[in-house]
């Protein structure tokens, strides 16, 4: 992972950062995979990381949304249940392989996740490191 790149989506929360960190790995795979015309095999491997990843991640920000009472968790849990929707029903309508459907998971990691990550995944880090920082944690 490039480090502007990497910089630039540093929240300041350990495991969040970590774990987005694992996302972005993943696209760099793919899109280095694309280029090399060798993301046959990724393609399967990369919709099941991210059905994994979506699950443990969004659980984990949700636990934290819920412990430090975060006020935009309402907005923010919307939005992980509508990329699990759309994840399901990519998975479904586009499980084999193809130019088409690897540019397609492509941008949707890149549109959805990675925007997300930049908008409310920084606000919630925020509130986060204040209320820790509140609490001496």
């Amino acid at each position: 992972m490039g480090t502007d790149l990497q910089d630039k989506y540093i929240t300041g929360v350990l495991w969040q950062d970590f774990q987005h960190g694992q996302l972005i790995d993943l696209f760099e795979k793919i899109k280095l995979a694309r280029e090399q015309k060798k993301d046959k095999n990724l393609y399967r491997y990369a919709i099941a990381f991210l059905a994994m990843y979506v699950n443990h991640h969004f659980k984990l920000e949700e636990q934290y949304m819920k412990k430090y009472a975060y006020p935009d968790a309402g907005d923010h849990i919307r939005e992980h249940k509508e990329f699990v929707k759309e994840l399901k029903a990519f998975r479904d309508e586009k499980n084999r392989h193809s130019d088409k459907n690897a540019e397609e998971l492509l941008t949707r990691i890149e549109e959805w996740i990675l925007s997300h990550i930049l908008d409310v995944d920084k606000h919630l880090a925020e509130y986060i490191l204040d209320h820790e920082k509140e609490n001496g944690v």
